[in-house]
């Protein structure tokens, strides 16, 4: 005699092992690192480096919510009015990166507000100046990220607040459905910032994240690598004052690799972190929890090398 089992139990092995994401051991050790996470011992950090004859310097900022909220923000009238208010954000990460030299000058700004214990963002600004000047607002909801993009209607606007820039188009880009187990869609620099608020004096497993781009979902797998010695140097600000710091510490290395998850019919978008693009590393001091040199490659200058300059705590 066969033996059926009951409808309910086949509907709930249903919904178990299809209808919900399966988390995998490498996003099941994200999210063991993320609920034992610290603060972050940095309010500021300063990378420098120079490529072509060009000398590249990125500002990183640390905020409260509360720091930037109301008429301190400067990007305030840049954003989606209706972006949900009822999720968690209250950490801001500035992040501002400038070049000169050569023929080449440039500056670009983002800020994103975030759950600093989940890590979940709820919405990005990004601003580009210069000669053809933009800001591209997004906002996290729950089946994709919608996007505001503002630009001068014409050349005389280029001089005033974006906020009075009458261009304006709306796009969303919904995750795909190959986004199984992404219960939580980070930012490239919330990564960064993750990094630095884990425990470093121990080995880390594999973490698997999903990072939203700039119009895609992707796959990111941080890995740890052996270290072996760096001397750094740098200057250190805290509120009894300044101090040059020169070490050698045995860092903790940490590999970022990227797989794009476009949804059908699009072509794959490249992962970007502070322009750099892939074979991305960073060094942390892990008795300090501290970046303290970030190494990538742009797809069209090559390797790129950013060193700590300056830390504000």
């Amino acid at each position: 005699m066969k033996h059926y089992l009951p409808l309910n139990i086949l509907i709930f092995q249903f919904i178990l092992f299809v209808v919900l994401p399966q988390t995998s051991g490498a996003q099941k050790n994200l999210l063991s690192e993320v609920s034992n996470q610290q603060d972050a011992s940095w309010t500021e950090l300063v990378f420098k480096g120079s490529k072509l004859m060009t000398n590249i310097t990125v500002k990183i900022q640390l905020s409260s919510a509360d720091q930037l909220s109301g008429s301190q923000s400067p990007n305030i009238g840049t954003g989606l009015d209706d972006c949900s208010e009822t999720m968690t954000r209250d950490k801001v990460l500035t992040v501002q990166s400038s070049s000169s030299g050569v023929g080449s000058s440039g500056l670009y700004e983002e800020e994103i507000w975030f759950d600093g214990k989940a890590l979940h963002p709820g919405k990005r600004i990004r601003l580009s100046g210069g000669n053809d000047p933009w800001v591209k607002s997004y906002c996290w909801e729950g089946n994709g990220v919608r996007r505001l993009k503002i630009l001068p209607g014409k050349s005389s606007e280029k001089k005033q607040s974006p906020s009075k820039w009458k261009k304006r188009s709306e796009s969303f880009y919904e995750y795909p459905a190959d986004a199984t187990g992404c219960s939580t869609i980070l930012d490239p620099s919330v990564v960064f910032y993750m990094l630095s608020t884990l425990d470093l004096k121990s080995q880390k497993k594999p973490m698997e994240i999903c990072v939203f781009g700039r119009k895609q979902l992707h796959r990111v797998t941080v890995r740890q690598e052996k270290p072996s010695s760096l001397k750094v140097a740098y200057k250190e600000r805290s509120a009894s004052g300044e101090v040059t710091v020169k070490d050698k510490i045995t860092p903790a290395v940490f590999s970022i690799s990227t797989k794009a998850l476009p949804a059908t019919k699009q072509k794959p978008e490249a992962y970007s972190f502070l322009g750099l693009n892939k074979d991305i590393r960073i060094f942390m001091d892990p008795e300090k929890r501290l970046p303290v040199k970030i190494i990538g490659t742009n797809n069209s200058i090559g390797e790129l090398v950013l060193d700590l300059k300056v830390q504000s705590k």
